[in-house]
């Protein structure tokens, strides 16, 4: 099965891009690692938050906070989607950097997914 990709855009033949549904679950784990909750009208608790975090100064309750606010929002807002198996949070060269292996709970297909942001220092 086809899904739309995101962002939306349109596909070399004039169509809605598609893309597989890893590449989703991926895509909807970087929204909700990237929103900030009160960002969406209609679901205002959405979001993990983590842009607040960026301007913090970098120590090890920073690493642990930023770990303990992805896993609960995972779990929150992806429960029916992944399973969680491992998580990594760790700044590096001025980076946020998060690794996740998850299970796709459709399909028991495992993925891993690293994200990263630039942060203030």
């Amino acid at each position: 099965m086809a899904y739309p990709d995101f962002p939306y855009h349109i596909d070399t033949q004039g169509r809605t891009a598609v893309t597989s549904r890893a590449d989703v679950m991926r895509d909807r784990i970087e929204q909700l690692l990237f929103t900030e909750p009160g960002e969406r009208v209609m679901m205002p608790t959405f979001g993990c938050g983590l842009q607040r975090l960026l301007f913090a100064g970098m120590s090890d309750a920073l690493v642990e906070n930023t770990r303990t606010l992805v896993a609960t929002s995972l779990q929150t807002w992806m429960q029916d989607e992944i399973e969680l198996s491992e998580l990594d949070v760790r700044f590096d060269n001025g980076a946020l950097l998060i690794t996740l292996s998850y299970r796709l709970l459709s399909t028991g297909e495992p993925q891993q997914a690293m994200f990263e942001r630039e942060v203030a220092v």
